[in-house]
């Protein structure tokens, strides 16, 4: 097999399990702080222990990512050290003791599409039906926003579109008078993310970058893209992004032409080459500019990228590409994480979605019923997983 780069990103082995140790006992002290009854404490850790046994998939993956000093797990988690870091084992321990927990409260992520605008009008885009249409949110909308998602405890709340740096101006303003009590990542074509911009963002309070890269291949990302520029954006943004110590990820939309495993490793490597500490997986849903059309993988392809997710985070040789997160399966092996049970989308217009691609609109999240709304969706569950069950 040829010789695959290191990834700086990424730490293994004896580094690994020790930090692992520290964040163990971590929430022990953070846990007993407020627990400080013997008896009620390891009621509490029975709980944790069962809620993470829901939400961890198959075999240990092997590695984590340390950026700038903070390890992740997850693309779409906080990093540690943080005083949020607990802040969704700090739910689950409420959840045991039957204590005052809001739906709203126990969301691990709140994703934003704070914007309409975008220069592009990709293949695969979900929100081709409202894209540069007038805007709806204001600033101060966005900000009231922001505290109302703070002051619930959110850990991770990320900004997407549209295209964010279309707004960076009022992305800016958001990151700098926002508390320091959320992590902050922006999901981007790339566009604008210039080692100035990038650095500004890292100052203004931004964690990390979620660059959408469909194709290893120039002329191929290119072409998904509508646009001749886009894939040198990306790779200026991938730079700049690693240079500020943002947490980097490469998303890739896996469409049935893609979906090979030479496609798939090719990716992760390409991924791992311009400095991505994650790699995320997405599949095609009929939405937006996909709306009507037979582009859902098929049982075949859903195998082999089940199958790749799999190998690429456990088997040895694969130790140094990007840690690999695929909600997909996920939502068909433990559960949607989406529609209120542990992430929230609020659309361009400020209401409340089970996610980009569930499209159940709810009541606008500056609204008193957004409990109400989370319940509903809860109820629902996920059309997805019900199409594919």
């Amino acid at each position: 097999m040829p010789h695959i780069q290191k990834n700086p990103h990424l730490i293994s082995g004896f580094r690994k399990s020790w930090t692992e140790t520290q964040i163990k006992l971590g929430l022990l002290v953070f846990l007993f702080k407020r627990y400080k009854n013997p008896l009620t404490f390891f009621k509490v850790l029975k709980g944790i222990a069962a809620f993470k046994s829901r939400f961890t998939i198959g075999q240990k993956i092997p590695k984590l990512a340390m950026v700038d000093g903070k390890v992740y797990m997850n693309c779409n988690v906080s990093g540690f050290p943080s005083p949020f870091f607990f802040n969704p084992m700090e739910m689950e321990a409420r959840k045991t003791l039957n204590l005052p927990n809001t739906l709203l409260e126990q969301q691990s992520a709140v994703q934003i599409a704070f914007t309409k605008k975008c220069p592009l009008n990709c293949e695969h885009c979900f929100e081709g039906d409202i894209l540069n249409q007038k805007e709806t949110l204001t600033l101060e909308d966005l900000q009231k926003i922001i505290s109302k998602l703070q002051s619930a405890g959110i850990p991770m709340i990320q900004f997407a579109g549209g295209e964010p740096m279309n707004r960076l101006a009022d992305l800016l303003i958001l990151l700098k008078t926002a508390k320091k009590t959320s992590d902050f990542a922006i999901y981007t074509s790339g566009y604008k993310l210039t080692q100035e911009n990038a650095r500004a963002l890292k100052e203004a309070g931004l964690t990390s970058v979620l660059l959408s890269i469909d194709h290893y291949l120039p002329d191929k990302h290119n072409a998904f893209r509508r646009n001749d520029k886009v894939f040198a954006w990306a790779m200026e943004a991938a730079k700049s992004a690693v240079d500020a110590k943002l947490v980097l990820t490469f998303i890739v939309c896996v469409t049935r032409e893609f979906c090979t495993r030479e496609n798939l490793l090719n990716y992760m490597k390409f991924a791992n080459e311009n400095g991505a500490a994650f790699v995320e997986f997405l599949e095609p849903r009929s939405v937006g500019n996909y709306k009507g059309k037979d582009v859902m993988l098929r049982p075949f392809e859903l195998d082999i990228l089940d199958d790749f997710f799999l190998e690429v985070n456990t088997k040895k040789e694969h130790k140094d590409l990007p840690i690999l997160v695929y909600p997909g399966y996920q939502q068909r092996t433990i559960g949607c994480a989406g529609g209120g049970s542990k992430y929230l989308y609020i659309d361009t217009d400020g209401y409340i979605n089970a996610c980009p691609y569930c499209r159940n609109k709810k009541t606008h999240i500056l609204d008193d019923t957004h409990e109400q709304s989370i319940a509903e969706m809860r109820q629902e569950g996920c059309e997805i997983v019900d199409k594919l069950a």
